[in-house]
């Protein structure tokens, strides 16, 4: 029998900060974005001068560095544990979907905010808008992470269990015959 120590323990810690990241990312955004968007640009304003000491990426930004660098370590510790590749793989999907996302839609949309002068109030709110919507697909695709890694942590242990019965069962039968 294989041992299943490590894949369980490297992709339960990607399972765990996956879970994490999208609490976090819940919990900004029921705390955080109804303040933030409530009446744009006063509301903007205000955020930002709330969040001067610590702002909303100072925060994301190393928790999804970690998070990345836990799903490159569980996904060459899927290789071995065959049963949770394709889980890793759907939760690597979500995740770099979701990174691709924040960079390319999010992150053109919240340098408006932070630029409100150079452009008119009706930009601002679309920007603001555009980036709400942006956001909900982001926390879709953070909850699909957290689950599907989830999943694969269920998946390794589900085999392990299985071994272990059967393991314990032919060595009954041993006994008996």
């Amino acid at each position: 029998m294989r041992s299943t120590t490590m894949p369980l323990a490297a992709i339960g810690t990607y399972a765990t900060v996956a879970s994490l990241v999208f609490a976090v990312t819940a919990a900004e955004t029921i705390f955080l974005y109804p303040n933030m968007f409530r009446d744009i640009p006063e509301s903007l304003a205000l955020s930002e001068e709330f969040m001067t000491v610590v702002d909303i990426g100072a925060v994301m930004r190393p928790m999804g560095g970690v998070m990345t660098l836990c799903a490159m370590i569980a996904i060459v510790v899927a290789l071995w544990a065959r049963q949770a590749r394709g889980w890793i793989t759907a939760s690597l999907v979500f995740l770099v979907g979701s990174q691709f996302l924040s960079i390319l839609y999010q992150w053109p949309r919240a340098s408006i905010f932070g630029e409100r002068d150079e452009h008119t109030l009706q930009e601002v709110e679309k920007a603001a808008m555009e980036f709400l919507v942006g956001h909900g697909f982001r926390i879709a695709a953070s909850l699909a992470t957290a689950v599907l890694a989830i999943a694969a942590v269920f998946s390794i242990y589900r085999a392990r269990v299985l071994a272990e019965a059967r393991a314990s069962s032919s060595g009954e039968h041993a006994l008996v015959s």
